[in-house]
């Protein structure tokens, strides 16, 4: 394999890295701003209800935290395809430069 081409490879391997890693980035935002804004709510929510005679039901966050539970589920499903994903451009990668 000349330098040129072992060159393109590892340029073409890096920037498929770097996507996969901006992706990642994404999903740890988007878990933040969930986490934030359900708790931004959940406390709205809270203090509303401290207001009323009846106080807070006991069941109060159970929504939120289903919710909740949901999203970190399908972010969890999506980390395990990024990382199959990394592992196959790994792959790939390796059998290229094996050539």
């Amino acid at each position: 394999m000349d330098n040129n081409t072992r060159w393109k490879i590892e340029e073409e391997h890096a920037a498929n890295m770097k996507q996969l890693k901006e992706a990642e980035e994404l999903l740890d935002e988007y878990q933040m701003k969930m986490r934030q804004t359900t708790q931004q709510l959940l406390d709205y929510v809270y203090s509303f209800y401290r207001e009323l005679d009846e106080g807070v039901p006991s069941n109060l966050s159970q929504p939120f935290e289903e919710v909740l539970e949901n999203y970190n589920f399908s972010l969890r499903q999506k980390r395990e395809e990024l990382e199959e994903l990394r592992l196959q451009e790994q792959r790939d990668f390796n059998q290229k430069m094996d050539f």
